[in-house]
């Protein structure tokens, strides 16, 4: 379930933001644990890869749609959960963007703030506003 593919993704996200040696083993660890089936792994992996490659950009997107807030101020849970979307929006054209903003917000309500929340649909409801025009 692609669902469980992008949690995968958020957790070595936000793992790498405080360890610079999250390897392949690491994620395969978190692939395992879970559980995800080879399609799946699949997925997590184009997504992670597609993020890591882009990942300049991304925060560039983020900083320049978090108004008021420094990027050191955004929360590392939000801050992942942003990268997901803000990837998927940009580089999935097979994905919905509805759907990639409502994967991430299922994130954020998982793993932050009620607060947190309201912050992340109001950047990626913005972002998404101008890549749709």
């Amino acid at each position: 379930m692609r669902r469980d593919s992008r949690e995968a993704v958020y957790k070595i996200l936000f793992a790498e933001l405080f360890n610079d040696n999250c390897d392949t083993d690491f994620e395969n660890f978190i692939y395992e644990d879970m559980k995800l089936n080879e399609e799946d792994k699949s997925f997590a992996t184009t997504l992670l890869c597609k993020i890591r490659e882009n990942r300049e950009d991304i925060n560039s997107i983020i900083a320049d749609y978090a108004k008021g807030y420094k990027p050191e101020r955004i929360y590392p849970t939000d801050k992942c959960a942003l990268s997901l979307a803000i990837c998927e929006l940009k580089y999935f054209d097979d994905i919905p963007n509805v759907v990639a903003i409502d994967e991430a917000l299922t994130l954020v309500r998982k793993f932050s703030t009620e607060e947190s929340l309201k912050f992340v649909n109001g950047i990626l409801a913005a972002y998404k506003k101008d890549l749709e025009g």
